[in-house]
């Protein structure tokens, strides 16, 4: 498995280069006004760190190291970021953040790969300030009923192929289920659904 998604890693920046042009001014209205103390989950191979601003201090979690070690190779000079072999339902991270400590979380193209996305939630929900925010950027689920059932039907093999990755998850309905308030939300399409949002703790 190691080998594999160190493979997955190296050809991981390559594969998505054509959709990232699409995604980097999304990235960028979504991060660069951030502020303050900032989570930035399943930082990948690092696209988000190029839109964090001077006056913010991230902490970034990535589970692979593959991929964080790509990622470490793209820190900003002028960023202040910190990285973590970690993922967000690791206990280790209770160690790093603590209750009501956080002013955002941003999740992009993360949470379709976490095991236990409903954990995950609630543990961001605990460490987001009364008034922090989360930010999303996911594909989910597919509207039409017959896509949903196709997706469905692939998801596990489309899971192994894609390191952990799930095609059937109805997100933008779980951050809501959890009591997230909607500060803006869109839907739009890139051969899979996307949905980004600002969300209120």
């Amino acid at each position: 498995m190691g080998f594999y998604q160190k493979t997955f890693a190296s050809k991981y920046d390559s594969f998505m280069n054509d959709i990232e042009k699409q995604f980097h001014p999304i990235r960028q209205k979504l991060i660069s006004e951030l502020e303050g103390q900032i989570l930035d989950v399943g930082s990948g191979t690092g696209a988000n760190f190029e839109h964090f601003n001077k006056n913010a201090t991230v902490i970034a979690i990535e589970p692979s190291q593959f991929m964080l070690e790509k990622a470490t190779k793209k820190l900003p000079q002028s960023a202040n970021i910190s990285t973590y072999n970690l993922g967000v339902n690791d206990l280790e991270l209770e160690n790093i953040l603590s209750q009501n400590s956080l002013d955002y979380v941003v999740c992009t193209l993360v949470l379709c790969t976490i095991t236990d996305q409903n954990l995950a939630l609630k543990k961001i929900k605990k460490w987001l300030k009364p008034n922090g925010k989360l930010i999303i950027l996911e594909h989910i689920h597919a509207k039409q009923k017959s896509r949903r059932i196709i997706q469905n039907i692939i998801n596990p093999a489309w899971k192994i192929v894609g390191d952990g990755c799930n095609l059937n998850r109805d997100t933008d309905q779980l951050i809501k289920s959890i009591g997230f308030k909607v500060e803006s939300e869109a839907y739009f399409k890139r051969t899979l659904r996307f949905y980004q949002g600002v969300f209120v703790k």
